[in-house]
């Protein structure tokens, strides 16, 4: 049992969300320099920063809100190699990585490869398509040398290792210039085109902007620096958020929870967040922080930010672009993955569609959005009083689709997430949903009514025409289950997860810290 009622605000009897204006003198004092510059790593090296040093005294505290911190502004935008962009902008651009030639080691010929950084800003990885699960590391902070001449862009590095990428273009590389040269050592040299990029010493984030906007004027939640939107849905937003403690980009979701007051208070809502919180997988978001806002009754997701976005939209029933059998066969593995880790711990996702699948900067696929997720080995709530059934219309399971069916369901629905899966599939080769009609309850029916038929075009294989006729069967008893699908032919050759997957458990401390308040931090 835990003691969280003794615990004060760890246990979630905390006071409303707090607006703090920041004073005209402060400039963000507790965000530049100190805490945003330097990067802490288990090597220890003074030159692994994630951004070069300031000097304080270069920055006076008045100076965001006067002519001297106009020309401090107009600083920060001359240190970028790309007109129009700042250095924040080619930074988180590079995030989303890009396909390059790589010239070999004799320097004659080429092979294409997939170039991204690590999400430690730390690491400069490529990889080939032939060796995908092996690829080549760069350490930033043993760069000598960044060099761009028109669309090559090559490293030196203090062990004598050198690289060269050749880009589609010269801006592409100027970009990646940008965004490299404030990731490595004071002391490299940076040239853009035989000319040397000086003072990026003076380099500050807090002076700098996003998408136009002053880092500066950017509001606050807790630690993370919200930098501007990224996504929005039916329940909320999602932002780009900047971490003054671990220097790490995130994206923050915040959804509006219609009057679900006393969220943080709930034991059971705690315990879900605890376990979520703990979920680790290559193929599942991660989620570093769950905020409340008890005044506004807004819940905020801080997770691993997805730098390429999700895999498709699916927002139109039909009329979709479909993708190529081979690479929806390399994103349904990633998510399969995924589930199987999930019915280890207990958990079925409910909402498992193309949008939710977000795609890292090396490719990965990784499976998100957890908000309809059914955590089984906890005494949870059932769904009795939602409006509607969990999921989204086109993807979800015919068991799930009536109010009748919910509370006849199986004790454990593992089931409804292959179905989930198999409509995805359908989705993403077809260009359209397995079942379309003019409203949520005449998708109802059909779901629930209709035959499978398969278009004519385009023309997939029989294997996975077999596979999902299995995992799109009606009656969930009947359905073929996740052990089966890991073993299926469309898959070419049996799943296996990399490393083992073992039980999640949770702490009463961890219970208690689940779910933290939030703090705003706005601008005057």
């Amino acid at each position: 049992m835990s003691n969280s009622e003794g615990q004060g605000r760890g246990s979630g009897e905390f006071l409303e969300p707090v607006e703090i204006p920041i004073e005209e003198g402060s400039s963000y004092r507790d965000l530049s320099a100190d805490s945003w510059v330097t990067v802490e790593t288990e090597e220890d090296d003074a030159d692994q920063n994630l951004f070069p040093e300031v000097d304080d005294d270069d920055y006076k505290d008045n100076e965001l809100y006067t002519s001297d911190g106009n020309r401090r502004v107009n600083e920060m935008s001359n240190l970028s190699s790309v007109a129009g962009k700042s250095v924040l902008d080619c930074l988180v651009d590079v995030l989303a990585g890009v396909k390059v030639q790589r010239k070999k080691r004799l320097r004659i010929n080429t092979s294409e490869q997939w170039l991204w950084v690590a999400g430690d800003l730390q690491t400069l990885q490529s990889k080939t398509r032939r060796k995908p699960d092996a690829p080549d590391s760069l350490k930033l902070h043993q760069c000598q040398k960044l060099k761009v001449d028109q669309c090559e862009l090559s490293l030196e590095l203090g062990n004598r290792k050198r690289a060269t990428f050749i880009f589609s273009n010269e801006q592409e590389a100027r970009e990646w210039l940008t965004g490299l040269s404030f990731l490595v050592p004071t002391e490299a040299k940076v040239i853009a085109n035989g000319e040397q990029i000086r003072n990026r010493h003076l380099y500050n984030p807090v002076m700098d902007s996003w998408r136009g906007k002053l880092v500066a004027d950017r509001k606050r939640v807790n630690q993370y620096v919200l930098l501007g939107g990224i996504g929005k849905g039916a329940f909320g937003k999602v932002k780009l958020g900047l971490s003054k403690e671990d220097k790490k980009f995130y994206a923050v979701k915040i959804i509006q929870q219609a009057q679900r007051h006393h969220f943080s208070r709930d034991r059971i809502t705690r315990e879900e967040h605890a376990i979520l919180k703990k979920l680790r997988h290559p193929n599942i978001v991660r989620h570093h922080d769950v905020l409340y806002d008890e005044e506004n009754d807004r819940v905020i997701y801080v997770v691993e930010y997805m730098s390429r976005g999700v895999v498709l939209d699916s927002k139109k029933l039909e009329g979709s672009k479909p993708m190529s059998e081979n690479s929806v066969r390399e994103i349904s593995r990633d998510v399969v993955y995924a589930l199987e880790y999930l019915q280890k711990q207990n958990i079925v996702h409910r909402d498992i569609k193309p949008d939710n699948l977000l795609r890292a900067g090396d490719g990965t696929v990784k499976l998100s959005d957890f908000g309809e997720a059914k955590y089984y080995h906890l005494r949870s709530r059932d769904d009795r009083g939602k409006n509607l059934a969990p999921g989204t219309p086109a993807f979800i399971a015919p068991e799930m689709c009536t109010a009748e069916a919910l509370m006849g369901r199986p004790v454990e629905d593992y089931s409804a997430d292959i179905w989930s899966l198999g409509a995805t599939i359908f989705y993403m080769v077809y260009g359209r949903a397995p079942f379309v009609a003019e409203s949520v309850l005449d998708i109802y029916e059909a779901i629930t009514k209709e035959s499978l038929q398969f278009p004519s075009s385009p023309k997939v294989s029989r294997n996975l025409q077999d596979l999902l006729s299995k995992m799109l069967t009606k009656e969930p008893r009947a359905r073929v289950r996740l052990v089966d699908i890991i073993s299926h032919p469309w898959f070419e050759g049996r799943i296996k997860q990399k490393a083992s997957i073992k039980p999640i458990r949770v702490t009463d401390n961890d219970i208690a810290n689940a779910i933290k308040r939030a703090t705003y931090v706005v601008t005057e």
